[in-house]
């Protein structure tokens, strides 16, 4: 199991140092059999949520968490505050973005996330969900814009920042060009 795991995990372009880093497990038995455990820290450092994720294709669903709730900040522990914060749809693309990035383990953000980026210091947010949640993620840019954030939005054009790996992805960071009122409104209407 300890070899499928971390061949899983190279595949997704994960290393020794990011196993670490995570505290990435895996499973050989009950109800996580078969399947790699991604846990979420606070910024105490306390267990506050984890998922799973099945290393083959044999096991149904991909993902499977704990009945626990999610109104959490994903990945906490490695947040500065104070820098620009990138947000995601997965813990594996937060993972491959590496720096200030908080999966928000679904296309929704959480209240307490919601609640968080509004009264931190953070200037600067990056939205960078897929493209099935284009809806959603303008949704969060024009609440985080009318909360005095620069938002920028990142076209992930069909992949997610997994697929894309991290050196791709930040050149999509660095070429992002803040979202006004205008440039919003003219991505909503594209979608219509």
């Amino acid at each position: 199991m300890y070899l499928k795991a971390i061949k899983y995990l190279n595949k997704r372009g994960f290393n020794f140092n990011d196993i670490i880093k995570y505290n990435l497990g895996y499973c050989e038995e009950g109800k996580y059999r078969n399947r790699l455990i991604i846990p979420s820290y606070n910024s105490e450092g306390q267990l506050n949520f984890f998922t799973s994720r099945a290393l083959d294709s044999s096991v149904f669903p991909n993902y499977l968490n704990p009945p626990f709730n999610r109104d959490i900040i994903p990945f906490e522990l490695f947040i500065n505050w104070n820098s620009p914060i990138i947000l995601c749809e997965g813990p594996f693309d937060a993972m491959s973005i590496k720096r200030n990035a908080i999966p928000l383990l679904g296309k929704t953000l959480q209240p307490s996330l919601l609640k968080k980026l509004a009264e931190s210091k953070v200037n600067k947010i990056y939205i960078a969900l897929d493209d099935d949640a284009i809806d959603k993620a303008l949704e969060y840019c024009e609440y985080l814009i009318n909360q005095g954030k620069k938002v920028y939005l990142i076209e992930l054009n069909g992949k997610d920042p997994n697929e894309i790996g991290f050196e791709n992805f930040i050149k999509l960071v660095h070429k992002a060009s803040p979202l006004n009122y205008y440039k919003m409104m003219e991505k909503k209407l594209s979608l219509v």
